[in-house]
Order: structure tokens, then sequence, then C-alpha cells
């Protein structure tokens, strides 16, 4: 069953173009998730954006050209920006004094911008899995949804813990390799971090995506059911089957009451048929039917005590 990836999200995320305010938020999360700073003598401080994908790439140095008229020194692989403070410091990455040099925290902006702030983020760090229940290598370790966001530093990881927080949004913290995750989990959370990002279309299509799947687990659960119903039934035949050839062989089915050889004669001419069925070809009650095959049961493990087991 096809379902959402990490690079589906990032491309509905590049889709649309943030106004003022919103630019600036977006390119303050994606910088921060995914930036280098080195200072050189000949072009002093370089700032190195990893953009991962070339879609990716050429969204951000659009929005940089367009809403902070700056072109990259280089693009490939990565962006590549000269003289940059100037821009961190616009786009609140860098401490607004002049005289200090000091990476910020969240950005001040209005709650109405954090979704496009947590866009930038997603593009410069985040990924995406789903592990279905489909009996494929995707099931590993359970079904449902993780989506995360990879970050450098500590104090980044737990900025945007506190701000998924807010909008009641429920995320882990772990530690992996050199850097700090962030993540959800559930579907019901993956949805929420979705809709906080505005990808309502994104929300709708993995509600589809978890409708489907619960439609096929319960359809696979009626079958397991039917199926485990079916086996109790054979294993119930076969074990009555072998009390009566038992009694058969030991004493005879003539020495047992006539309405158990009734039952015993049926269960030996339709040896796969259900108790209901053999009870309504007798005209009694399934209930009726079980209690003369236990009593047969019981019979044989009597005439089998007596002989010693023999």
């Amino acid at each position: 069953m096809p379902t959402l990836s990490g690079l589906d999200i990032k491309r509905e995320i590049v889709k649309t173009r943030p106004k003022d305010g919103e630019c600036r938020a977006l390119v303050a999360g994606f910088v921060r998730s995914c930036m280098t700073l080195s200072i050189t003598r000949t072009d002093g401080m370089l700032l190195q954006l990893d953009c991962q994908t070339d879609f990716v790439r050429e969204y951000i140095s659009g929005l940089m050209l367009n809403a902070f008229k700056v072109a990259p020194v280089n693009h490939t692989p990565s962006l590549v920006y000269g003289d940059c403070e100037k821009l961190l410091r616009l786009i609140g990455v860098l401490s607004a004094d002049g005289s200090v040099f000091e990476i910020t925290g969240v950005p001040d902006m209005p709650e109405s911008r954090e979704w496009a702030y947590v866009r930038g983020i997603f593009l410069g760090c985040g990924s995406f899995s789903a592990k279905l229940d489909n009996g494929t290598d995707e099931q590993k370790g359970g079904g449902g949804y993780h989506l995360e966001f990879s970050v450098l530093s500590e104090s980044f990881a737990d900025e945007l813990t506190e701000l998924l927080d807010r909008r009641g949004i429920a995320s882990h913290k772990m530690v992996r390799a050199d850097k700090y995750v962030v993540y959800v989990k559930d579907s019901e959370t993956v949805c929420n971090c979705l809709a906080l990002m505005k990808l309502g279309k994104l929300v709708l299509s993995l509600n589809d995506t978890m409708a489907a799947l619960s439609v096929k687990k319960d359809v696979n659960r009626r079958m397991n059911c039917d199926i485990a119903n079916m086996t109790r039934t054979a294993n119930a035949s076969v074990d009555v089957l072998n009390a009566i050839e038992y009694i058969r062989k030991k004493r005879g089915l003539y020495t047992l009451p006539g309405k158990l050889v009734e039952a015993a004669d049926a269960r030996i001419n339709s040896p796969e048929s259900s108790l209901g069925d053999i009870a309504y070809e007798l005209g009694i009650s399934k209930s009726g039917l079980k209690h003369r095959f236990d009593r047969i049961a019981e019979i044989a493990k009597e005439i089998e005590a007596e002989d010693g087991g023999v």
C-alpha cells in the first residue's frame, strides 16, 4: 500500500511561497537546522547550508534572493553565502546586538508564524517513515508513523520540543550518534504536527491510509478468527473420531446407548462437518450433541483406564 515519505512532505512544503514575516520564519528555521559557519580571511564569515536535495536547494535559494536580496557564492552541492552576518541577524539566528556573536534561541515571532518556522526546520533536517502492518520489512518494530527532526544541539532540540508542546503536540527527545532527535511517533500526533505546518492535504492522505489499514486489519482479524474456529472444529472432530474408533476396537459401538450410537454414526459419516450441521441433521441442539460427544470421550477414557491404558 503506497504511503507518505519525508520527501513527499518536503515537496508539499516547497509548493508554497510564504509571505513577508512567514518567509523570515521559514528561512530562520531552515538555517538553524542545517547551517555550518566558517570564517576566512578573504571572504569573511561564510554560511553553508546542507540542502540534501536539488528541489530544496532551489526553493531556499529563491526565498533568499526574493526576500533578502542575497545570492549564494556557491550552490553545489550546498548553498554557501558570503559576508552573511547581517543576514543571520536579520532572520534572528544571530543576536541583534552587533557587538555580540551569539546563536539565538527560537526567534521572536507571533504564534501565527510558527507553522512556517517548523516547516523550515523540517526542510533542513526532517524525516518521516511509515511502518505498515502489511507483511513487508516496513513493519519491523510494529506499525505506525514516525516523524522526526535531527538537530545538532541539545538547546535547539529543547526549544523545538517546547514549541511543539505549547501547540499540544507531545514529542520525545533522544541522542543518535552526534545529533539530537526530536520525534513524534503515533499517527494522531504526526497528523497534528503536519496540521501545525499547515499541510492539510497530507493530513487527509494519512487519514485515508489509516482508514484503509484499519479495514484491512479488521478483515485479517475476521479471517484469523474464522481459521481459528475451523481449526478448533477440525481438532474436536479428530478427538471424537479417535474416541469412537477406540470404543469400536475395544468394546464395539453396539455397547453404547442408542443416542450415542446415533451421534457416533453421524460423526463418522460427516467427519468434516461442524457441530451445528450435525446437530441440525439429527434434529437436536448443538449443546445436546456436544454433550453426547463429550460422553463418548468419557467412555473411551473409562475403557482405557479399565484396560490399563492398553
